[in-house]
């Protein structure tokens, strides 16, 4: 059976690249349709697989915005874990950490990112995509992606404690960006009665 680079993807996890490489080197065969378009025969890659034994190397990123919410921090990393398993991925690299969604000076989350870097991962698992960043997502699933890494989110929909939690991270924007206004940083009491909450 003749297979698209994406079907390949999809369902092995194999980049682009690593089909590019492989067939470089002339252990996989490339068959052309009329317009031009790659297909690799499954078998091919099931064996170089196999020779390879490529599988997924996994990391799970479980987060929450604040100390209160550590108890639901110790049950998302054991939901994630379990999925693990149940998927036959094998035992994860966990990267846990209590932190806004907002801050870029996560340190688990930098950890994450080297481990991707350094070729120790290349499948994330996360609950809910959000526990990535609150913004910019789009540009964070590129930059994996360009590294050969996959991620794989297991809820579509945020629960309760998501929407209490995009609310304190809009509250923690604003008020970051109130206390670059007034020269202070962290004006919070000045900022509640502007805002009159």
């Amino acid at each position: 059976m003749l297979l698209r680079i994406s079907d390949i993807k999809n369902k092995y996890r194999l980049t682009h690249n690593s089909l590019k490489k492989w067939e470089k080197r002339g252990i996989l065969k490339s068959y052309k349709t009329p317009g031009g378009h790659r297909r690799y025969l499954e078998s091919d890659i099931q064996k170089l697989l196999a020779i390879n034994n490529v599988s997924p190397k996994v990391a799970i990123y479980g987060r929450v915005s604040t100390r209160k919410q550590e108890n639901n921090l110790n049950r998302q990393a054991e939901r994630l874990k379990q999925y693990c398993k149940e998927k036959g991925y094998g035992e994860p690299i966990e990267f846990i950490e209590v932190a806004s969604g907002l801050n870029d000076k996560r340190r688990q989350f930098h950890k994450m990112i080297d481990a991707v870097i350094r070729k120790e991962v290349n499948l994330i698992v996360v609950e809910y995509k959000d526990q990535l960043s609150r913004f910019g997502l789009r540009l964070i699933y590129h930059f994996f992606d360009g590294l050969g890494c996959k991620i794989e989110v297991i809820e579509s929909e945020p629960s309760k404690d998501e929407n209490k939690e995009l609310v304190d991270d809009m509250l923690a924007l604003i008020t970051s960006f109130s206390a670059r206004l007034y020269g202070k940083r962290g004006d919070r009491k000045k900022l509640k009665e502007e805002l009159d909450i």
